[in-house]
């Protein structure tokens, strides 16, 4: 009795005792493993392989995380675990924006749901920069909208077309001042001279308003049609060549 119950205790204690995680080498090699189950439709296998690699994030390389996620996220719907399917593609997404899966390799499926959580992922990116965001106030004072709404070419457009027709309007204007008689409000000397340069005066400043005033549109309208933008990040990019099938490197991009 007494041996029995000191084999049952040192169980115990044994089952408490958490395995030591894999080094680089041998979560490569617990890498390929699974991808091999996972290429013969063993998956539950494969996820048994995976999940102390993703989980522990052990994986050092950059591009091994990624296919990690991939098998660990496909396996995952395969075997009927769709929640932890979708915190495995949102990992994914996370690390990599534009990452997808080719139906010529994963099933119809997986592919629809991989996308699904895509979209939800990005929409609740947006909600989350919405918030932190500044007011849509800062639109009202061009160019400073364009840059927060992340256009900065418009921007310096904005900004240039704002400071040169503002300081053409300001110089023309500060000339005639400087011309004109103060009793006789005349322009004595420079008759020829006046009238260019009054018509010059008077574009310089139509156009500063106008470039101002499409500015504050155009930085309103952006903030509020942001999520748009944001979804298209998430786009899957276009399709990719077919990589060949190959036993312990398949890569299934």
């Amino acid at each position: 009795m007494r041996a029995s119950g000191a084999l049952l205790l040192l169980l115990l204690l044994c089952g408490t005792v958490r395995a030591a995680p894999p080094d680089g080498t041998q979560a490569q090699q617990l890498l390929r493993q699974s991808i091999d189950l996972y290429v013969v439709g063993r998956y539950a296998e494969a996820v048994r392989l995976l999940r102390p690699l993703v989980e522990g994030r052990v994986l050092r390389d950059g591009a091994d995380q990624l296919e990690a996620l991939r098998t660990y996220g496909i396996s995952l719907y395969l075997t009927g675990a769709r929640p932890g399917a979708e915190r495995a593609f949102r990992d994914l997404l996370r690390l990599d924006s534009t990452a997808r899966l080719d139906p010529a390799f994963v099933r119809p499926e997986v592919v629809t749901f991989f996308e699904h959580v895509r979209r939800t992922y990005g929409l609740e990116l947006t909600a989350v920069e919405r918030r932190g965001s500044t007011s849509a106030a800062v639109n009202l004072l061009p160019p400073w909208g364009q840059f927060r709404n992340g256009h900065s070419v418009k921007g310096y457009l904005v900004l240039g077309g704002e400071v040169g027709f503002g300081l053409t309007s300001i110089t023309t204007a500060a000339l005639l001042y400087s011309w004109r008689d103060g009793e006789t409000r005349q322009f004595p000397q420079h008759e020829d001279a006046y009238r260019p340069i009054s018509v010059l005066n008077y574009v310089a400043f139509g156009l500063t308003v106008a470039v101002v005033v499409y500015g504050m549109i155009d930085g309103l309208y952006y903030h509020y049609h942001r999520p748009a933008d944001r979804r298209a990040w998430f786009a899957p990019p276009k399709h990719q060549p077919i990589l060949p099938v190959t036993s312990g490197s398949w890569n299934i991009e």
